[in-house]
This record gives structure tokens, sequence and C-alpha cells, in this order.
């Protein structure tokens, strides 16, 4: 087996622990379904306010999770999908 760095075991632990939250799981999953959307477009969509998903955009970025793009007054939220899969494929998990 590898040797996993320090640094990469902090960084999944980051990244485990902002998908621990069920908002943010179904954040995630939308994103993954439908692509880049606009902040008002997800919290519509998950039915809570902006406020609320501004909070749990800030920690999915934070973890490098939601990547942000900003078009005039507008941010757009996207899926980091190489991190995750890097992550996820780090663990040796295969489906079988």
């Amino acid at each position: 087996m590898e040797s996993i760095l320090e640094s990469d075991i902090q960084q999944r632990a980051k990244i485990f622990a902002a998908l621990a939250e069920p908002t943010r799981l179904r954040l995630v999953t939308l994103l993954a379904q439908q692509g880049e959307l606009s902040g008002s477009e997800i919290a519509n969509r998950l039915g809570i306010s902006l406020a609320l998903f501004c909070h749990h955009s800030k920690i999915l970025a934070e973890a490098g999770v939601l990547q942000i793009r900003k078009e005039g007054q507008t941010k757009y939220s996207s899926l980091n999908r190489e991190l995750l899969a890097n992550c996820f494929s780090s663990l040796g998990i295969h489906r079988e």
C-alpha cells in the first residue's frame, strides 16, 4: 500500500466532514446531476433560504468540493469533480 501523506489525510477528512451534513450532501448530489447552478437556483431546488445555502456553500468551498465563479452580481457553483474523484479513488474501493 502506498504511503499516504498526513496532508492528504487531513484534506480528505475535511472533504468527508463537509459531506457529512445532509443538506450539503443534497447540494453536492444536485450539482453532480445538474452541473453549474447559481446560488438562488440551488437554494430554490433544495427548498432552503439563500442565507442557508451561503453557509453550506462556504463550508464546501473551504473543503475544495465547490468551485465558485462570479459573473456580474451572480455567483455560480460547480463541483470540483477531479478533487472528489481523487479523494474517493484514493480509498482503493472498487466496484465489483
